[in-house]
């Protein structure tokens, strides 16, 4: 899970968990308003803290190795793919173009007769 997804959820979830609080204290509108505004950015807080610290304390280098020779090799191959493809279409246009020509050819020599 993304920190920024983790810190979302536990706002949310907080949120959540203020109004539940609150119902059950029985508390009156601002009361309310207060506690479930408490509990929220209590969660938010804590959810901060604890992505800030795993990323500070996270050393990426054990968990993910980028081989940019691997990466490049394998974007070089899909970018020859893809010129593959637009020389079909390309092709494919140039056909259907030429043959579009012919009709409206045809076409133009049936009403002149």
């Amino acid at each position: 899970m993304r920190g920024e997804n983790f810190i979302y959820f536990a706002s949310v979830s907080g949120f959540f968990i203020g109004i539940i609080f609150s119902i059950l204290k029985e508390l009156d509108f601002f009361n309310f308003l207060f506690a479930t505004f408490l509990v929220t950015a209590i969660f938010y807080l804590v959810s901060l803290a604890s992505v800030s610290f795993f990323i500070k304390f996270l050393n990426i280098r054990q968990i993910a190795f980028f081989n940019k020779h691997q990466v490049d090799e394998i974007l070089d191959v899909q970018i020859k793919e893809l010129e593959k493809c637009e020389d079909f279409i390309i092709q494919s246009y140039d056909f259907i173009k030429k043959i579009e020509e012919e009709e409206l050819e045809i076409i133009r020599k049936s009403r002149n007769v």
